[in-house]
């Protein structure tokens, strides 16, 4: 009995690890898909992240290059990859994924992937230049919200 109960307990555990593996295979294939966009994206948020700090520090003017070399290597791809791989598989199933992977296999997908990094950046621009049209409604939204603060400060 403790052998049948032991086998079956194998065998269960080796379908888990073959569903696993499927999983990963498929993520690792949307990933595949997805990979301009997403070296675009993470190539961006490295340079805005750095400019961010220069412009915040520039003290570190100097160390410009080092920082340079330390985000291409932590927020590359490659290094990113496998827990990106482990994010989709924890917000997938096997089946999402096939599903997702046949659509950005399709002639509409591949375009979809083509245009997203521009439609996104055109939408960002929009966003910013409707808070640049309404300023003056933000500035006057916080002007009336200061005159409240020190009234009820009193």
């Amino acid at each position: 009995m403790t052998r049948i109960l032991l086998f079956w307990a194998i065998f269960i555990s080796a379908l888990g690890c073959n569903a696993d593996a499927a999983l990963t295979e498929e993520a690792a294939k949307l990933l595949s898909k997805m990979n301009a966009n997403i070296r675009v994206a993470l190539q961006r948020s490295s340079t805005q992240m750095l400019e961010m700090q220069m412009n915040q520090s520039p003290a570190l003017a100097p160390y410009k290059d080092v920082m340079t070399k330390f985000f291409e290597r932590y927020m590359s791809y490659e290094s990113l990859r496998p827990e990106m791989i482990r994010m989709y598989t924890d917000a997938y199933t096997l089946e999402e994924l096939k599903e997702i992977n046949a659509f950005y296999s399709s002639k509409v997908g591949k375009k979809t992937l083509e245009l997203m990094p521009r439609l996104v950046a055109q939408s960002g621009q929009i966003a910013a230049a409707k808070v640049e049209d309404n300023l003056d409604e933000l500035r006057a939204m916080i002007k009336a919200e200061s005159k409240r603060l020190q009234k009820s400060s009193h």
